[in-house]
C-alpha cells in the first residue's frame, strides 16, 4: 500500500488544470517566462508586475504555484513579497512557492532560502529542469495540505497526528519531519521532541533537524550542549543563517555579548538585506559600547527597512532604544556627537526607503526621539516643543497612529503633564486588539509605575477642582494650577487655566506673572480645545493693549469674559492600561 501511495505521488502533477501567479518587473523577461510555463503545459496563468498587483491577484484567487522574480522593483525583493502575502494569509497551504532568479550571488541565495520557499530556481534553466523544480514544489505542497488543514480545523494534537500519519505513508520527507518537530515545539512536548529528533538524526539527518535538537537542548536547560550543537553545525555549514541567529541569541543569554556580537555580525554580512539580523547586531553592539559597529547596523538597517507593513516602525523604535542605551553610558562627548550625527544619516536613509504615505510616520517618530533626548539633558522646553510638533498632524485623529508611537509618546506626556493628549492615546490603545513587542515593553512599564499613576490621580482631581471655580473664585483656582505647574512645570491645561486667573484677577505684577505661562504655550502645537482656549485669552490680551497701551497690553481693563469650560478629563480613561 505505502508503495503504491508513493508511486502516485510521483506521478506528474496535472499541469493544464493548475493556476500559477507569475510576479516579474521585467515585461520582456515576464512574457519569456510565461512561454516557457506554456511549453510545459501550463494554461492558467496571471502575471504580476510589482507586489500590489500581486495582492490584488492572490485576493481574488487561489493558486496552485506562485513564481517570484527575487529582483523585483526598489520597493519589495521577491522575499518580501512572499512575507508580505503571508502575513496578510493570502497564500493557501497547497500553494508551492518558487522564487527564480538569473542572480546566483550568495546573499541573493540566502535571502531566498531564508524564506523557506519550496523551490530556488536559477537562471536560465534547461526545460526539463524547469519542469523537475515546478514538479517538486507542486509536491511539497500537496504533502503539506492534508497536514494544515488538520491543524486549522481541528487542533494542534491532531496535525501532529496527521503528519506522522503522512511520515509513515510517504517515508523520509525533510519538510514533514521538519513540520512534525515545529508542531511538537509549538506544543512543548520537549520528551516527544526529542524522540523524533533521535529517529530522524539515525537515517535522516538534516539541517533543520539539528536547529530543531538546539532549540530542545536549550528549553531543557542544557545551554551548552545547544551551543556545542550550533557550533559544530556552523562548522560543516557555513553558510546556515538560522543557526547563527540562534547561537548568537544563545550566547547573548549565557551572558556571551562579545561571541553573540560576533556571530550576529558574521550573519549579517552574509544577509546585509535581513533588518532583524541588522536590529540585533545594533542591539548587541550597544550592550557591549561599540559605537562603530552601532552605526554600521544602523545604517545597513535604515537601508533595508521592512517597509511592507508597520514593521519598519518597529525596528526603529527598538533600534532608537538601543541608540538611547548606547548615547547615555559614552562619556566622551566627540563620540556621542559622532553617534548622534549617524542617527541623522540613517533617519535620512529611511526617509528615502519609505513609501510617501508612510514619510509622516517617520517625521512625527523623530520629533518624539529627540523629545526624549532632550528630556534627559534636562532642556524641557525644547523636548516639549519637539514632541508637539511630532503629534501636532495627528492632534485629532491619534487613531490613525501606528501603536508603537503612541507607546512611545506616553511616558514622554505622562512626564509633561499633557492630560488631554493622554486621555486621547489612552482612548485608542484600548481599542487596540493587540501590541507589538516593542510597545507592550513600553506600556507595561507604564502599568509597573505606581508612581505615575498615583500622579494623574492627583492631576485629575486637582484639574477638575481648579476648572470648577475658574468663574466665581480665580484666585483659589490660581492656587490649584500653580500647585500643577510645581509639580509640571511646562503643563498646558495649567498655564492656559493660570493665564486665564490671572486676566480675571487683574493684581499688581501681572505683566511678570504672565510670561512664564506664555512661554510655556504661545507658540506651541495644541490640540484643538487648548488652542481655542489660548486664542481666546490671547485675544483678550490684544483688546486690553488697545483699550489701554500704556500698560504694554498686559492689562485688561475690560471684564474678562471667557467662560470656556473644557470637556474633564476622565481618569478612568486611562486606568485599564496603567492597572
Amino acid at each position: 500500500m505505502a508503495t503504491r501511495l508513493h508511486t502516485m505521488s510521483l506521478a506528474p502533477p496535472p499541469w493544464h488544470k493548475l493556476k500559477v501567479l507569475l510576479v516579474d518587473d521585467q515585461p520582456s523577461a515576464q512574457s519569456l517566462m510565461k512561454g516557457v510555463l506554456v511549453q510545459i503545459g501550463l494554461r492558467h496563468i496571471d502575471t504580476a508586475a510589482n507586489y500590489r498587483e500581486a495582492i490584488k491577484h492572490c485576493q481574488r484567487s487561489a493558486y496552485h504555484l506562485l513564481m517570484v522574480d527575487f529582483h523585483l522593483d526598489n520597493t519589495l525583493t521577491g522575499s518580501e513579497l512572499l512575507t508580505l502575502l503571508r502575513k496578510k494569509q493570502l497564500l493557501s497551504a497547497d500553494c508551492g512557492i518558487v522564487i527564480f532568479s538569473a542572480d546566483t550571488s550568495a546573499r541573493v541565495v540566502l535571502n531566498a532560502l531564508a524564506v523557506e520557499p519550496d523551490a530556488f530556481v536559477t537562471l536560465p534553466l534547461p526545460l526539463n529542469t524547469l519542469e523537475q523544480k515546478l514538479s517538486h514544489a507542486w509536491r511539497n505542497s500537496q504533502a503539506r495540505q492534508p497536514v494544515y488543514k488538520q491543524l486549522s480545523e481541528h487542533g494542534l494534537d491532531q496535525g501532529i497526528r496527521h503528519c506522522k500519519q503522512q511520515l509513515l505513508q510517504h517515508g523520509p520527507d525533510y519538510q514533514l519531519e521538519s513540520l512534525l518537530l515545529d508542531m511538537l515545539m509549538e506544543k512543548k512536548d520537549w520528551a516527544l521532541a526529542r524522540r523524533y529528533i533521535r529517529l530522524f538524526q539515525s537515517y535522516h539527518p538534516s539541517i533543520k533537524v539539528t536547529l530543531a535538537e538546539a532549540k530542545v537542548e536549550h528549553q531543557c536547560g542544557d545551554s551548552a550542549r545547544a551551543l556545542q550543537l550550533l557550533t559544530h553545525l556552523i562548522g560543516k555549514h557555513p553558510l546556515c543563517l538560522e543557526a547563527m541567529d540562534l547561537l548568537a541569541n544563545y550566547q547573548a543569554g549565557q551572558g556571551q555579548p562579545l561571541q553573540a556580537l560576533a556571530t550576529a555580525q558574521r550573519a549579517l554580512k552574509l544577509s546585509p538585506s535581513a533588518s532583524h539580523r541588522a536590529l540585533k547586531v545594533a542591539q548587541l553592539a550597544a550592550k557591549c559600547q561599540q559605537p562603530d559597529a552601532f552605526a554600521q547596523a544602523g545604517l545597513s538597517l535604515a537601508t533595508h527597512l521592512p517597509i511592507i507593513d508597520v514593521g519598519w516602525i518597529i525596528c526603529l523604535a527598538e533600534f532608537s532604544a538601543s541608540f538611547e542605551q548606547l548615547y547615555f553610558s559614552l562619556d566622551d562627548q566627540r563620540t556621542r556627537r559622532q553617534l548622534h550625527q549617524t542617527l541623522s544619516q540613517i533617519a535620512q536613509r529611511a526617509h528615502h526607503r519609505l513609501l510617501p504615505a508612510q514619510r509622516p510616520f517617520l517625521y512625527c517618530f523623530k520629533q518624539l526621539l529627540s523629545a526624549r533626548l532632550l528630556l534627559a539633558q534636562g532642556k524641557q522646553l525644547k523636548a516639549k516643543r519637539r514632541l508637539l510638533l511630532g503629534l501636532s498632524g495627528y492632534f485629532e485623529r491619534l487613531n490613525k497612529l501606528p501603536s508603537v508611537i503612541l507607546a512611545d509618546a506616553l511616558p514622554l506626556l505622562l512626564q509633561l503633564g499633557e492630560t488631554r493628549l493622554i486621555a486621547d492615546i489612552c482612548q485608542v490603545l484600548k481599542h487596540r486588539d493587540s501590541y507589538d513587542g516593542h510597545s507592550q515593553l513600553r506600556l507595561q512599564a507604564l502599568r509597573e509605575n505606581t508612581h505615575a499613576f498615583d500622579a494623574l490621580r492627583w492631576l485629575e482631581s486637582t484639574f477638575k477642582r481648579a476648572q470648577a471655580i475658574r468663574h466665581s473664585q480665580p484666585s483659589q483656582a490660581l492656587f490649584h494650577f500653580d500647585a500643577i505647574i510645581h509639580d509640571y512645570p511646562l503643563c498646558s491645561e495649567a498655564h492656559l487655566g493660570r493665564l486665564d486667573c490671572l486676566l480675571r484677577l487683574q493684581g499688581p505684577g501681572l505683566a511678570a506673572s504672565i510670561r512664564p505661562s506664555l512661554l510655556a504655550v504661545s507658540m506651541m502645537p495644541l490640540p484643538d480645545a487648548l488652542a481655542q482656549w489660548r486664542c481666546e485669552i490671547l485675544s483678550q490680551m490684544r483688546a486690553g493693549r488697545q483699550s489701554n497701551p500704556a500698560t504694554g497690553g498686559l492689562s485688561v481693563p475690560l471684564p474678562y469674559s471667557v467662560n470656556r469650560d473644557l470637556p474633564p478629563v476622565r481618569i478612568e480613561v486611562w486606568a485599564p492600561l496603567l492597572h
